[in-house]
C-alpha cells in the first residue's frame, strides 16, 4: 500500500510538472491564459486535430451520454478546448481526465496524454476581439425579429425563379441581380438576372443609405447558408467587380467572422443574428475575411466567463454594387510552343504565356494569394528603419506593409494586379523586370518573388538579375525566390506535391508570383537553409542591355520616393520597356527543337521548361475544363543555378542561399 501511495504521488507531480511547462508554452506562443481558479472552458493538451485526435474522441470522453459539453477544434493545433454549462462539471472534468490517456489508432501510431487546465483567455484569432479592422462597420439588431422572420420567408432555395441558385460543397447559395461566377470570381454585366434584389430589403437598403452607411443601393445579392460545421475560406472580394462598401445581413446563427491582414494580424469579429456588416476601405480591400468550419464558437459572456455557443443554420445576405467592369475573357490555346531559341521568340512567348495569362486572371489569382511567407516576413522585418523598398513583381501587393518602417514602391507587369495593389493604397507602377525605370543605386532593399522563372531563356533571366542589382546602393540586399525543380528534398515532399487536388480551399491552383507552391504561411518546419561555402567576389558586371529605361509612365510615389523616379505621375501608367529581340548570334540551346510540355499539376516536375495550367473551377465537361485553362511559362530551377546566374550577372555576392518548400531562394548583397 505503502509503494502504491508513493507511485501515486510521483504520477501527480509529473502530471504538476507537465502541467506547469504546457501552462508556460500556451502563455508565450498561443497567447491562452490558464485560470487558477475553475471556468466553464477546459483547454485539453495533446488533444488536438495536429496529434490525430478526433472530434468524436474529445466528445466522447469529455461528455458521453450523460454530460453535456461542447467542442471546438482549432486547425493545426495540438490542443481543443471544451465547454461545460456549469462550473461543478468543468471542474469535475478536469480532475478526473488530467493525465488520461488515448490508445493508438489507425491514423495515431503513438498513445496519447491528455493534459487539462482551466482558461480565462483565449488568442484573439479564436475568441471575438472587440477591435474591428480598419473600415469596418458591425450593426446589431440592424432589423426586428418580425423583419428577419418575413425575410427568411421569401427565401426559397428550391423555387424555379429567375435568380439563380446552386449546392456547392460548404454551402447553399443564390444570385439575384447578377451571378457571381466562382469560375472566374466575377460578374459579367453584360448577364442581368430576370430577378432583381427583392423588393423585401427595401426597407433594410434604404435605412443604411440615410445613415451614409454605404454610398450605393446595391444591385447584386449572394445569399449564403450555412450549416452547422460549415465555412467559406479566407478571400477579398474582387476588387474590381464590385464598388467599396459591402453589406452582410446575418440571419438564423450567430457565427465567429476571421479576418486576417497580410501583415500577420489575425481578429476575429462575433455576428450575432440579425446584424448588418459593412466592409469599407481597408478592410474591404486589404483584409481577407473567411468562416473557420467549426459547430461552436468561444465567446465571453457578460461576466467575462468564457463559453462556447453551438452554431445553427446561418443564412448570410451579402450585397454588392457591381462596377461594370467587364471579365476578361479565356486565351485559348491551339498548340503548344517550342522551347525559345532566341530573343524574338522568348519574348512572343512571354506576351502570350505570362503577361497576357496575368492580366486574364489577375482577379481571381490575387484573391487566392494572402498570407506572407514567414522567410521573407522575416527578411523584410530584419530592415533598418526609414530603408527603401522595391518589390519587383509584387503580384497583389502582399509583401508591401509588412513592416511599415519602411518607404515602398512596388511594380508589377500586370496593368490588372498592379489596380489592385493600388486600391489597397500601396504606391506602385506597372513595369517589366528587364527594363526597371526606377533611378540606379538608390535602393536599399529590393524583393524578387517568384518572377525569374517566367522569363524563357538564360540571358533573359541574367539581364533581370543585374536590373535588380543596378537600382539598389552598394551594401543594399536583395531577397529572390524561384521555383526549384526538386520538389521533394531529403525525402520531404513539398506542399505543393502534398496538397489534396480535392481542396476546396481558394488556393487550388499552382506556383504564382506570390505563393509558388500553395504555401500559406503556416511555420515552415520542413524550410532546409544552406549557406554557401567558401563565397568569392562575384565577377566584374556583366554588359548590360542597350535597352534605357523609359524616364516615363511612372505613377506618384510620395515625397520621399520621388527623388528616386524618372518622372512623377498620379495614376498606373504602363512602363512596358518591353526589350526587342537583339543582334542574332549563333544559337547553342539544346532544346530549340523542343516542345513545351504542360505540366501535370501536384506532380514532379519531368523538365526544366515547361507549361504550367491555371484551373479556374468552372462546370464538370472536359470541354469546360478545357476553355478555362491558361498555360504559364515556367522554367525551374535546379540545385546551384540560381546561385550561378547571380554570380554571372556580377556586381555581387551572395550572402545566404536556401530552399524554401519547392523553391530556391538567395540574398545578395550589391558590391
Amino acid at each position: 500500500m505503502a509503494d502504491s501511495g508513493k507511485e501515486s504521488k510521483k504520477g501527480q507531480r509529473k502530471v504538476e510538472k507537465k502541467l506547469s511547462k504546457l501552462r508556460q508554452n500556451l502563455k508565450e506562443k498561443e497567447e491562452i491564459l490558464h485560470s487558477d481558479f475553475p471556468t466553464l472552458v477546459l483547454c485539453v493538451c495533446n488533444g488536438g486535430l495536429d496529434n490525430s485526435v478526433t472530434y468524436s474522441e474529445i466528445l466522447e470522453l469529455f461528455g458521453g451520454s450523460e454530460i453535456k459539453c461542447d467542442v471546438i477544434m482549432i486547425p493545426q493545433k495540438s490542443y481543443c478546448f471544451v465547454s461545460y454549462d456549469s462550473i461543478n462539471m468543468s471542474e469535475e472534468a478536469c480532475k478526473r481526465l488530467n493525465g488520461s490517456k488515448l490508445a493508438p489508432t489507425e491514423s495515431r501510431k503513438n498513445e496519447v496524454i491528455l493534459y487539462t487546465l482551466f482558461v480565462k483567455e483565449v488568442p484573439k484569432g479564436i475568441s471575438p476581439s472587440n477591435v474591428l479592422p480598419p473600415g469596418l462597420i458591425l450593426l446589431t439588431d440592424i432589423i426586428s425579429d418580425k423583419y428577419a422572420a418575413e425575410i427568411m420567408e421569401s427565401v426559397n432555395f428550391d423555387a424555379e425563379e429567375n435568380s439563380v441558385s446552386q449546392q456547392l460543397k460548404h454551402r447553399r447559395v443564390k444570385h439575384y441581380g447578377y451571378e457571381f461566377k466562382y469560375s472566374i470570381n466575377n460578374v459579367d454585366p453584360d448577364e442581368p438576372l430576370n430577378d432583381r434584389i427583392p423588393v423585401i430589403f427595401k426597407h433594410l437598403l434604404e435605412k443604411l443609405l440615410e445613415k451614409k452607411t454605404i454610398k450605393f443601393y446595391p444591385d447584386q445579392l449572394t445569399v449564403n447558408q450555412y450549416q452547422p460545421g460549415q465555412g467559406i475560406p479566407p478571400h477579398v472580394d474582387t476588387p474590381s467587380a464590385f464598388e467599396d462598401g459591402l453589406v452582410s445581413l446575418s440571419l438564423g446563427s450567430q457565427v465567429v467572422m476571421e479576418f486576417r491582414h497580410p501583415d500577420g494580424r489575425h481578429l476575429s469579429v462575433l455576428l450575432p443574428p440579425r446584424s448588418a456588416l459593412i466592409m469599407t476601405g481597408e478592410s474591404r480591400y486589404t483584409w481577407s475575411h473567411g468562416i473557420t468550419p467549426r459547430k461552436s464558437d468561444i465567446v465571453t459572456l457578460p461576466n467575462g466567463r468564457l463559453t462556447l455557443i453551438p452554431r445553427g443554420v446561418r443564412t448570410s445576405f451579402t450585397f454588392r454594387k457591381i462596377t461594370g467592369i467587364k471579365p476578361t475573357v479565356q486565351v485559348s490555346e491551339q498548340h503548344t510552343p517550342n522551347i525559345p531559341c532566341d530573343e524574338s521568340t522568348a519574348v512572343e512567348l512571354e506576351k502570350l504565356h505570362v503577361n497576357k495569362v496575368y492580366e486574364e486572371i489577375a482577379d481571381h489569382f490575387s484573391g487566392t494569394r494572402h498570407t506572407p511567407w514567414p522567410n521573407i516576413v522575416g527578411f523584410l522585418n530584419e530592415q533598418p528603419d526609414s530603408s527603401m523598398l522595391a518589390d519587383i513583381g509584387c503580384g497583389n501587393g502582399k509583401y508591401l506593409g509588412i513592416n511599415k518602417t519602411l518607404y515602398e514602391v512596388g511594380s508589377d507587369r500586370s496593368f490588372n494586379l498592379a489596380q489592385i495593389v493600388q486600391s489597397r493604397n500601396y504606391q506602385v507602377y506597372v513595369g517589366d523586370v528587364l527594363a526597371i525605370p526606377l533611378r540606379e543605386n538608390m535602393f536599399d532593399v529590393c524583393l524578387c518573388i517568384a518572377v525569374i522563372h517566367h522569363l524563357s531563356t538564360e540571358d533573359r533571366r541574367q539581364r533581370a538579375v543585374a536590373e535588380l542589382l543596378k537600382i539598389l546602393r552598394v551594401g543594399g540586399k536583395a531577397l529572390i525566390y524561384v521555383w526549384a525543380m526538386e520538389q521533394e528534398l531529403n525525402k520531404v515532399k513539398s506542399k505543393y506535391l502534398k496538397k489534396n487536388k480535392n481542396n476546396e480551399s481558394a488556393d487550388t491552383n499552382t506556383d504564382d508570383k506570390n505563393n509558388a507552391t500553395g504555401y500559406h504561411g503556416n511555420t515552415d518546419v520542413n524550410s532546409k537553409a544552406f549557406e554557401l561555402d567558401n563565397v568569392t567576389d562575384c565577377k566584374e558586371n556583366a554588359e548590360k542591355t542597350d535597352e534605357e529605361s523609359n524616364s516615363d509612365n511612372v505613377c506618384n510615389i510620395g515625397d520621399k520616393i520621388d527623388e528616386v523616379l524618372n518622372t512623377d505621375k498620379e495614376n498606373i501608367d504602363i512602363c512596358d520597356n518591353e526589350i526587342e529581340a537583339g543582334n542574332s548570334s549563333e544559337n547553342t540551346n539544346p532544346n530549340m527543337s523542343q516542345k513545351l510540355h504542360v505540366h501535370v499539376n501536384r506532380t514532379q516536375f519531368q523538365q526544366q521548361d515547361l507549361l504550367v495550367p491555371w484551373q479556374l473551377k468552372n462546370g464538370k465537361s472536359s470541354k469546360t475544363r478545357n476553355e478555362n485553362t491558361f498555360h504559364r511559362f515556367y522554367h525551374v530551377f535546379t540545385k546551384g543555378e540560381l546561385e550561378t546566374l547571380c554570380i554571372k550577372a556580377g556586381n555581387c555576392r551572395i550572402l545566404k542561399s536556401y530552399y524554401d518548400q519547392g523553391n530556391w531562394a538567395v540574398v545578395l548583397e550589391k558590391l
